[in-house]
């Protein structure tokens, strides 16, 4: 199967083999499958059997189990499968058990009618499950205990650990077990008294706030489930989508049909519709005092949350020290950050609405160019003549319909880029816009008619000088500084996302991720630089890409965000 023999690691030692898939190996399950496959059909019979993976399972009667543990001993090895004893389980009634006992005398298998871990849950009695549920759970408090601690050192790190890993093994168990919300409600207290106030640097969750972050990040939340919320619909949902699957193994059928396989795409896709559903109703239950009731509106834009959702890898931009991380929260939520200056180098009483604003200093202009830049980059990737700050050719007679029109000679667009739109004679001019969307006059305004107004402002001031004298097109790139952009920037990132992926022949739906991360975290950078007043509060790392499909696969970056 391989060129060559795989490499055993054992205690400093290596030993080569032709046996088996390579470790890591995205076949090798499919591989095993097909393998084990004959297997699985001689040894049918009267019990019902279930495997996952390596893992074999069967229920029936006690000599009906024996015949099945028999026969696996003595066809599995033929098949490269060893049954081991000593990790094989007989979990039998209490009336049952002494009779189970002799019939496996001689099987060196363990046995009893309490109960056993089982795939992450647990099968047998209810004083057994109850039991187990409460040591699962005291290890996960003692774990979300640890990166309470964790956090308030590396808030970014331990945030990201809860929401990629902890909440994941969190929700497979409300899953696979029942009727456990009254037993969550330990992880709710550390995670609301503790976990929250660790990564905000706040003292106090209001019990408002606490609902909002526990909503999906792309609906202005953290992510922060409440597990005492989530456990009857996870499960109810579980039980919902593997019905088909319940069907088929209680049949004992040998494959899945294409019927089963539409079924259960229907009954995902109804759930996922009734989620969404839920969700909104939540969101427009809230009661939120109306700053951050504003932040909330804003941060549920497109692309907004990347920032947050994306693994914290330093090789790809994506690290923020435990101030800056600590600054972006109170930036999303409208909160008052720690240590602001109270007086802007204009004289003008400091606030982060008016850090924002404040066209003093070279931050506006580093929030523009690091934008321009990074889309210049890629532009130049895809466009044979891509220039920065072009000059527009001055004005001989032409007349330009707006006052508000640039009319200046020495005028200048941010880029200028040949064929983007399609063939290659046509240039693009593209301009970026950075606003503040809670500035005093945009505070009684939606979010779309907040970029609409950027948008015809920028068309005003150049659309028809490009036309009419550069006899190009003109495209507005406009950003809020919470993260969201305007719907033609939108519209011009879907289509570099497309050439970029033809050209590098990666996947179109990485390759927009990609992009809509690396600029969630440069406004990101500029918002927290404009308000700290320090080119120092966080790091600049615009970063090269070797492959968006590497990037976003490491970092858990998905495009629906």
């Amino acid at each position: 199967m391989y060129r060559g023999d795989a490499s055993l690691f054992i205690d400093g030692e290596t030993v080569y083999s032709r046996e088996g898939t390579t470790q890591g190996d995205p076949l090798a399950m499919s591989i095993y499958g097909i393998a084990i496959l004959p297997l699985i059909q001689k040894l049918q019979g009267l019990y019902k059997q279930l495997r996952f993976a390596d893992d074999a399972s069967a229920g029936g009667k006690i000599t009906q189990l024996k015949d099945w543990w028999t026969r696996m001993q003595s066809l599995g090895p033929s098949f490269g499968y060893h049954p081991n004893p000593l990790k094989t389980w007989l979990l039998a009634k209490e009336q049952h058990l002494d009779t189970a006992k002799e019939v496996f005398e001689d099987c060196d298998i363990h046995i009893t009618s309490t109960g056993q871990r089982h795939l992450g849950s647990a099968l047998g009695s209810d004083s057994f499950l109850r039991d187990f549920v409460a040591t699962k759970i005291s290890s996960w408090v003692d774990e979300l205990e640890n990166f309470s601690e964790v956090a308030k050192t590396e808030p970014q790190a331990a945030y990201a650990a809860l929401t990629h890993g902890l909440i994941v093994r969190w929700t497979y168990f409300m899953r696979t077990t029942p009727g456990i919300s009254d037993h969550m409600a330990p992880l709710e207290e550390v995670l609301r008294h503790k976990f929250i106030p660790a990564i905000t640097g706040r003292k106090t969750v209001t019990n408002e706030e606490r609902q909002l972050l526990a909503l999906p990040c792309r609906n202005g939340g953290l992510g922060i489930i409440d597990p005492t919320c989530q456990c009857n619909l996870q499960y109810d949902a579980s039980v919902e989508v593997t019905a088909p699957l319940v069907e088929l193994i209680m049949e004992q059928k040998n494959a899945i049909s294409i019927d089963v396989e539409i079924e259960q795409k229907k009954r995902k896709s109804r759930l996922k519709a009734n989620r969404l559903k839920e969700v909104e109703e939540k969101v427009n239950s809230l009661t939120l005092p109306e700053t951050l009731e504003r932040a909330a509106k804003l941060i549920s834009d497109k692309g907004a949350s990347n920032w947050l959702t994306a693994l914290p890898l330093e090789r790809h931009g994506f690290v923020l020290h435990k101030g800056a991380f600590r600054d972006a929260l109170c930036l999303r939520y409208g909160w008052m950050p720690k240590k602001l200056l109270t007086k802007c180098e204009c004289g003008s009483a400091f606030s982060i609405n008016h850090a924002l604003n404040c066209p003093n200093g070279t931050f506006p202009i580093l929030r523009h160019n690091e934008v321009r830049d990074f889309t210049g980059k890629l532009l130049a990737e895809v466009c044979p003549d891509v220039i920065l700050e072009p000059d527009l050719q001055p004005l001989e007679g032409e007349s330009l319909d707006f006052a508000s029109a640039n009319h200046e000679d020495n005028a200048r667009a941010d880029i200028r880029a040949r064929g983007f739109w399609g063939g290659n004679r046509q240039c693009v001019f593209f301009d970026v816009k950075v606003f503040n969307p809670n500035a005093q006059s945009y505070r009684r305004s939606s979010l779309e008619s907040c970029f609409r107004h950027e948008e015809n402002t920028k068309k005003r001031k150049y659309e028809q000088r490009i036309i009419e004298v550069e006899h190009g097109s003109f495209t507005p790139l406009v950003f809020s500084t919470s993260g969201g952009m305007g719907n033609l920037a939108s519209t011009f990132y879907k289509r570099l996302a497309s050439l970029l992926s033809e050209k590098r022949r990666e996947a179109y739906s990485s390759t927009l991720g990609w992009i809509r991360t690396h600029l969630s975290f440069s406004l990101l950078r500029s918002a927290i630089m404009c308000v700290r007043r320090a080119r120092s509060s966080i790091k600049h790392v615009v970063k090269g890409c070797d492959s968006f499909d590497l990037v976003v696969a490491e970092a858990h970056i998905h495009e629906s965000q």
